[in-house]
């Protein structure tokens, strides 16, 4: 090995070979320095990755709670009607361009809306309503928030509509009541609906129970003037993080004036408030992070002084300084290795298991999620590449450099002061 160097020749593979074999007796000189090194990484790796991983399942959580419920994981309208939301904007060919959209990769379902706000009428009561038309079959495999019927059934025919409980009572109108709808049309005429209630819905969110009204969307297009038009086109697909790779890839084929968007973009709100708190959760593990690599970065410096007679003796039978230091970053490497098997072997087994079964909220707070908030009664950790990679990697680099700051003191060591170090 001093020959290859001496030479100036890269070292053949049983020479890298032998300073690996040399590198991890090395590390046994010093067991408890070791392992308490191995032990801090291990700490560091399992506990960002533990906690990215229940950051991760309470994040899809959200997303669905939000996407899941009414807005849908890509959206379908003109850009007039996101930006002015008129009547009038509505997209043409509804029919074809709703087929189409099922028929993208990725897509699950999807289901076409007409959006329109009128005057709800019963006796001589009256409150402006928003009149939502839907496909109801479509709908509720796209979305969820049809299910949420308090009293009667959903809408089967023309001639039927649902209303939210607040609507229902400042109305005074209830299940089997009569409501009338007054609205303008699409050529600017009256738009008028009488329909029967057979259904009221509490979502315990105040817009959509203060203010919506469903109908068939057949009956509301009727009513309102509008043919094989509609104002939005809500999809489902198969996995959420595609979204705003579907949306992109169908702004390259739709009509001019139509755009589609995905949830972070139609729901700005939760993306940005997950990416707030995931930026709190990234400064936790950087902080953790920092202190392992300092404690290793410690444990070299130890290493470098105590063994200054070793190396003085390396550089003097004709060893690089950098052979001397690539020899330390094998075992921070080899530290390194040990501590991600660590963190595996006792961290592993408890996050897959959230991911499986989840930790359970307590019955009192599954209801209150389940009936306020639309999350799952059980949050589960999610595992896949970006947890499993992402903390094991930074500490690798934070381990490698924690041990080449203190072994660039070999480059400035002379072997006959070194060989004399007591």
């Amino acid at each position: 090995m001093a020959e290859a160097a001496v030479a100036g020749r890269e070292p053949a593979p049983s020479a890298r070979g032998l300073v690996a074999a040399i590198a991890w007796r090395n590390l046994w000189r010093n067991r408890r320095r070791t392992w308490l090194s191995a032990g801090a990484v291990a700490f560091a790796v399992g506990l960002t990755g533990f906690g990215m991983a229940m950051q991760a399942g309470v994040y899809s959580a959200q997303i669905e709670s939000a996407t899941a419920f009414f807005a849908g994981h890509v959206q379908l309208q003109r850009q007039d009607y996101i930006d002015r939301s008129r009547f009038e904007h509505a997209i043409d060919g509804v029919t074809p361009l709703l087929r189409d959209l099922e028929s993208r990769p990725g897509v699950v379902s999807a289901a076409a809306r007409v959006e329109a706000f009128a005057l709800a009428s019963v006796g001589d009561r009256s409150f402006g309503a928003q009149v939502l038309g839907v496909d109801l079959e479509r709908e509720r495999r796209t979305v969820r928030f049809l299910d949420r019927v308090a009293e009667g059934r959903m809408i089967q025919r023309s001639g039927e509509v649902a209303v939210g409980s607040a609507l229902a009572r400042n109305l005074g109108v209830g299940v089997g009541g009569e409501v009338v709808v007054l609205g303008a049309g699409r050529e600017g005429g009256v738009a008028a609906m009488a329909a029967v209630v057979t259904g009221i819905f509490n979502t315990g969110m105040a817009d959509f129970d203060r203010s919506l009204m469903v109908a068939p969307i057949a009956a509301v297009q009727e009513a309102f003037g509008l043919g094989d038009e509609a104002h939005a086109l809500v999809a489902r697909i198969a996995d959420v993080e595609d979204a705003q790779e579907i949306a992109a890839a169908l702004n390259a084929d739709l009509p001019p004036g139509v755009v589609a968007r995905s949830w972070q973009a139609a729901l700005p709100e939760v993306s940005q408030a997950i990416e707030v708190d995931a930026l709190g959760g990234v400064l936790v593990y950087a902080i953790i992070m920092l202190v392992v690599a300092f404690s290793v970065v410690n444990a070299f410096i130890m290493t470098v002084f105590e063994r200054t007679r070793e190396f003085g003796m390396l550089r003097a039978i004709g060893m690089r300084p950098g052979a001397i230091m690539g020899m330390l970053q094998i075992e921070a490497f080899l530290i390194w290795l040990l501590g991600v098997g660590l963190a595996f072997a006792v961290a592993s087994p408890a996050i897959y298991w959230l991911s499986a079964h989840g930790f359970h909220l307590g019955e009192a707070m599954s209801e209150f999620a389940d009936g306020t908030l639309f999350l799952p009664d059980r949050l589960r950790a999610k595992v896949d590449a970006k947890v499993l990679l992402t903390s094991p990697l930074i500490m690798l680099a934070g381990v490698q450099i924690a041990a080449l700051i203190p072994s660039l003191r070999i480059r400035r060591l002379r072997a006959i002061l070194a060989l004399r170090a007591e």
